[in-house]
């Protein structure tokens, strides 16, 4: 886990200028369907809306990106730094992310995501991933 978020959180510098120059954006880019619970979504992380939310890319436009909310998942350790929006741009942004489709709430699918095997909310506990979430603005 630590030589992958070593590789992820090298990609900070780079992509820090590829984020949006407006971050408070009222209405989310996302616009894709929502897929029905236990549908698999695969893609690369081309928005994240805030600590919970993020966009999977199933196409080239925003009419094919999906939205969805990480599912929740016990603590399997107590980690000194919390997840945020930042750790979460670290982690995910531009990587290729698996999505299994466990729920929906509030017409919105909650979906537990993996990264090379991982699970994206434990990575985004790991201090690496909070230390180079302090770049993304």
């Amino acid at each position: 886990m630590t030589q992958i978020l070593q590789r992820l959180c090298g990609l900070t510098g780079a992509l820090a200028l590829t984020t949006f120059a407006g971050a408070a954006h009222a209405q989310t880019p996302c616009q894709g369907s929502a897929p029905a619970v236990g549908a698999e979504i695969r893609g690369p992380v081309l928005e994240v809306l805030d600590s919970e939310r993020l966009c999977v890319a199933l196409g080239a436009t925003p009419d094919q990106w999906v939205e969805v909310a990480l599912a929740p998942e016990p603590l399997q350790k107590t980690s000194a730094h919390p997840a945020n929006r930042g750790s979460l741009m670290a982690v995910a942004f531009a990587q290729n992310v698996t999505c299994q489709i466990v729920d929906m709430a509030a017409g919105l699918p909650v979906a537990a995501c993996r990264l090379d095997d991982l699970s994206v909310r434990a990575l985004t506990r790991e201090p690496a991933a909070y230390t180079a979430g302090q770049a993304w603005r």
